[in-house]
């Protein structure tokens, strides 16, 4: 039986295979999933379990030294299929300039070339139905294209984001029965990692040990492991792995924990719909041969280095309030998290004409519909820059397993207003360019017109974090290498956004998929 719950069975077992995948999200499924395929075994042991359990929720729970982080609980959730259950969808690769050497802001190349990610991905777009139309324009022969904002590159480059349907958001729904079916694969449940045997000679990891809120253990022997918790509990588990050896085993490196960045995001401007329709022509999601195109205006690399700030990117966000469109909204994501609400298929009925209508737009103008009353609010989303005072490290404070916390201290930087500055002055420069100033005004947001207003102070996180166990070739100033593996523990890789060296202007589930398709070709690699 390939899925087993910790929580059902006997405590004290012990189970080996060549490799051990930590985490059972997209990164980790899509990892042992392709091992399988290639008749390798893999025990993929995930700290969740089928369905959302709060208790173990509680897992997640993080000491924030400042109190200002606020994803931690939000977004981040264990179990089969991870926080795919909850992804909003937007697939759309790091740009090549965000990858590259930007010595205006002192970064370097990641160690990873483009090219090598690129391979995986018309693979990826295949496996969740978004076609392989370019990422940067939208073939304007085809419907829902008319009416396209200018792209001179001056400010903006721009690109579209790529969305699976709600259900093909949850990697559980795509890999599930594969999981189930292959022998190759064995999944635990309930287990959550918390003990490490570590030959400190050899600088390699023997086995892990987890448990589940009951107590029962299990110890799994392998090879190979690979984490693909997520960011924090990735580096959390480092941590803790590192705690276990005397702290010997990342005694070599000061970045382990260090450079934690997340995109940060501040509503700089609404748009005034006076003219309803025509504002939705131009800035609502577009469905370009049935896959849904969402905006992304980005900074371009001129614009970047003109204002000597990092990468940002402007989008559109909507709230549906209580309407139908909101209630169908509800039941997709309700069947993406596998649970749906009675509730919600009666609002989404008690507003059969809104949702007439909403059809007929999508059918003719290959759109979709916001309806007049709705805000169009423009939102600036920016890159945060690594700093070495940005950090996880393990706290006192321990969970309700008896293990350590991740103690997180982080904070917003000076340079962070100058890029949301830039982003929403180049917005302005946009918007009068494109002559959208006279039919739809963008009225902006108090801190934005204020000369002595600050953006940061209404900022959140977008729940991107990355960069804890930042990859490099100096295994002295970072933790793994261009091949994901631990530079100090070699038989321990990080399959998550985690390595990332600089987070770009782009959400990072689609380059975390091609981490990870790249790491299990690594591995398939070893005795072939």
């Amino acid at each position: 039986m390939p899925i087993r719950d910790l929580a059902r069975e006997l405590s004290g077992q012990s189970h080996s295979a060549p490799f051990c995948v930590v985490g059972a999200g997209i990164a980790g499924l899509l990892l042992a999933t392709r091992l399988a395929r290639h008749n390798r075994k893999v025990i993929v042991v995930e700290s969740g379990t089928v369905a959302f359990d709060p208790a173990i929720h509680e897992l997640n729970d993080i000491d924030d030294a400042g109190g200002g982080y606020g994803r931690a609980m939000t977004g981040r959730y264990r179990g089969l299929g991870g926080s795919s259950s909850r992804w909003g969808g937007r697939m759309i690769p790091i740009a090549g300039f965000d990858q590259g050497a930007r010595e205006h802001v002192d970064q370097p190349e990641w160690p990873v070339a483009p090219h090598i990610l690129r391979r995986y991905q018309q693979e990826l777009e295949a496996l969740f139905g978004v076609g392989h139309d370019s990422f940067d324009e939208l073939d304007t022969r085809a419907p829902g294209s008319a009416g396209l904002l200018i792209d001179t590159g001056e400010d903006f480059m721009t690109r579209w984001a790529k969305c699976p349907t709600f259900k093909r958001c949850n990697i559980i729904s795509i890999l599930g029965r594969e999981i189930r079916s292959n022998p190759n694969i064995t999944v635990w449940l309930n287990a959550t990692v918390w003990g490490f045997d570590l030959d400190t000679e050899a600088g390699k990891l023997r086995a892990i040990t987890a448990k589940s809120l009951y107590g029962h253990e299990l110890t799994v022997r392998a090879e190979e492991f690979a984490l693909a918790a997520g960011t924090i509990e990735s580096t959390r588990l480092l941590l803790l792995l590192d705690a276990a050896s005397g702290n010997r085993a990342f005694e070599r490196t000061e970045a382990l924990g260090r450079y934690f960045q997340d995109h940060l995001k501040a509503e700089v401007a609404l748009v005034d719909r006076t003219r309803a329709d025509l504002t939705n022509h131009l800035l609502s999601c577009r469905f370009v041969r049935g896959i849904r195109r969402d905006l992304h205006l980005e900074l371009s690399g001129s614009a970047q280095r003109e204002d000597q700030v990092s990468s940002g990117f402007i989008y559109v966000a909507m709230d549906m309030g209580n309407s139908g469109m909101a209630a169908i909204k509800s039941i997709a994501k309700g069947v993406q998290r596998q649970e749906v609400e009675p509730r919600q298929i009666g609002t989404a009925v008690r507003d059969v004409g809104l949702i007439a209508k909403s059809g007929f737009w999508r059918f003719w103008h290959k759109q979709l519909y916001v309806p007049p009353a709705v805000d169009l609010r423009l939102m600036a989303l920016v890159e945060q820059l690594p700093d070495p005072g940005n950090r996880i490290s393990l706290s006192e404070k321990t969970d309700q397993m008896g293990v350590r916390k991740a103690l997180l201290h982080w904070k917003v930087l000076p340079r962070d207003e100058r890029t949301f500055r830039s982003a929403a002055r180049r917005l302005r420069t946009y918007w009068s360019r494109a002559g959208l100033d006279n039919l739809c005004p963008l009225i902006w947001a108090p801190g934005v017109n204020s000369p002595d207003g600050q953006i940061i102070e209404t900022v959140e996180a977008c729940a991107h974090p990355s960069g804890s166990t930042r990859m490099g070739t100096n295994p002295a100033s970072s933790v793994v290498g261009p091949d994901l593996r631990c530079h100090h523990v070699p038989n321990v890789a990080v399959a998550s956004a985690s390595v990332f060296p600089t987070a770009g202007s782009a959400n990072p589930t689609f380059t975390i998929m091609q981490l990870a398709l790249w790491l299990a070709d690594s591995y398939l690699l070893i005795g072939a």
